[in-house]
């Protein structure tokens, strides 16, 4: 038996590692019997400047995301549009719900999901296809993707090739459609050091950045920041402003 319901979910990031690149733009959709019923997207406004190379992937520009909302607003807004929705589906799942699992521990919510990837569905139901990314498996199946690496796109792209795969496998492979717990672990979070907070003090003075409105504008205190958001504010600055150079 197929599954009456899913949210198709893709994220753009800064990078590849959660916990230190950010999400910069979080699309999705809702399919309730195969019929998508609401949709979800979003740009999200990172603490540091987006490389050229997530530019070249993704189009989305700094000037893009300048005046997009912040990850507490945007996760908050997400988990609305979620709502009691059990089960998650992505291709390479994993990758955008350890980014997920990472924003909301950050931002005190629990987030616990089952996903349905197609990735997996790929790797093991098309062999011979050469690559089993989402550009492969969808020209594979004639599903055109107007914008990829765009996140509502992809999303939307996924969920395509996701009832392609469901129609052609499903009745001789029904276990593999089972959605499954998602299992990642992320570190707990641990607060600053006064090191780490004094050195951020001292590149807002050097770069003569009024620190508490800097502060305020990416939606924390220095008091209750983690080691791991000083850190990420730290690489921001020194990425756009540069080190502290002494004489």
């Amino acid at each position: 038996m197929t599954i009456d319901s899913f949210i198709a979910v893709d994220l753009e990031t800064t990078g590849l590692q959660p916990g230190k690149d950010f999400i910069i733009e979080i699309g999705a959709l809702k399919f309730v019997k195969g019929e998508c019923v609401k949709t979800f997207s979003s740009l999200v406004k990172p603490p540091v400047s987006i490389s050229r190379k997530i530019v070249d992937i993704t189009g989305i520009e700094d000037a893009m995301v300048e005046h997009a909302p912040d990850i507490a607003q945007v996760f908050a807004e997400f988990l609305d549009f979620v709502g009691e929705e059990e089960v998650l589906l992505g291709h390479n799942l994993r990758f955008d719900y350890s980014f997920l699992k990472v924003a909301a521990q950050e931002l005190g919510y629990s987030f616990q999901k089952k996903g349905l990837d197609t990735l997996y569905l790929a790797r093991k139901l098309l062999p011979q296809l050469p690559k089993k990314n989402l550009e492969t498996v969808s020209q594979f199946y004639h599903v055109v993707n107007p914008r990829a690496h765009r996140a509502f796109d992809d999303a939307e792209t996924t969920a395509k090739v996701y009832f392609k795969i469901l129609e052609e496998f499903y009745e001789k492979n029904p276990e593999s459609f089972v959605p499954r717990e998602m299992q990642i672990k992320v570190k707990k979070t641990e607060p600053a050091t006064v090191k780490q907070k004094n050195y951020l003090l001292d590149l807002l003075k050097y770069h003569k950045i009024q620190g508490e409105a800097f502060l305020n504008e990416n939606g924390t205190t220095l008091d209750t920041m983690t080691k791991s958001q000083v850190s990420k504010m730290i690489d921001g600055i020194i990425l756009q402003y540069g080190r502290i150079f002494r004489r």
